[in-house]
Order: structure tokens, then sequence, then C-alpha cells
């Protein structure tokens, strides 16, 4: 059996709406679903709000977790959402397929250990061309004429 478990992280307002105050436009959800051996799959996103008839509006001061979780309940679809969280427990358990490398294939391990000091490696470059002497083209003066 798996019990779910609604949170609220925040929630976005808008000041004045409509002659209404601190209405609230989007909620930061998340819900959690944990089965009897304490494993456990959360999903969290946000939901944005239309804006609410004065005859409906609830004050924000008066407002409770378990009303804006019964928007929620109300407007997201919660089935399909306890689905996908239930199958990320179940995969725990029993992981899904996955590729795996070769067998015949061996891969070789680097194993690098860490010094306390830094290592520094020389690099030996050797030039494999002899090096290019541009003359410079004589000049005249005009005392060489």
């Amino acid at each position: 059996m798996i019990t779910y478990t609604w949170s609220i992280s925040k929630l976005d307002c808008a000041p004045l709406e409509n002659g209404l105050t601190n209405v609230v436009k989007i909620i930061y959800w998340g819900l959690t679903g944990t089965d009897e051996n304490g494993v456990s799959a959360s999903m969290s996103n946000s939901y944005p709000l239309s804006s609410p008839s004065p005859e409906g509006f609830t004050d924000y001061l008066t407002l409770t977790e378990e009303d804006v979780i019964v928007w929620l309940e109300s407007n997201l679809d919660v089935g399909y959402i306890k689905t996908k969280l239930s199958n990320e427990i179940a995969s725990q358990y029993n992981p899904p397929i996955t590729s795996l490398p070769f067998p015949w294939i061996k891969v070789e391990e680097v194993v690098v250990e860490a010094t306390e000091e830094p290592v520094v490696e020389e690099v030996v470059v050797e030039a494999t061309e002899e090096p290019v002497v541009v003359e410079e083209p004589a000049t005249k003066t005009l005392d060489d004429q």
C-alpha cells in the first residue's frame, strides 16, 4: 500500500485583481508516495489558477492547506500522478530493462591515484624543419649614389 502526501511550497498571488486582494494565481505543489517499506517517489510542479469570481473567492488570510489541496485535486489528474509515482516505486524494486555493454568487449579501467603534490610532466617538442631566415632587401640611401 502506498501513502500519498501533498506539500505546498509556495503560493504566488496577485496583490489586486478585480477588486479582490491577494488572489492566489500559482500553486507550487509536491506529491510524495511512500510504500510500507519506506521506498518513496516524488513529483513536484506548479499549477496556475484562473481568476476567481467574487462569490467563489476565499480570502488569503483564511486559506488552509486543505483548501489548496482541494483546488489541486479538483483540477489535476491525480490518478495519473499517483500511477506514475507507484510505477517509480515499483521500478526501484524491479529496475527497468537496460542496455549493458557486450561481455566480449573488455574495457580497461584506468586507476589514477591522487598525490599530495602535483606532478608536472615535461613535454619535449623537437623542431622538424630548419628555421627560415628572411633577409631584408638592401636599401639605397642618397649617399650611395
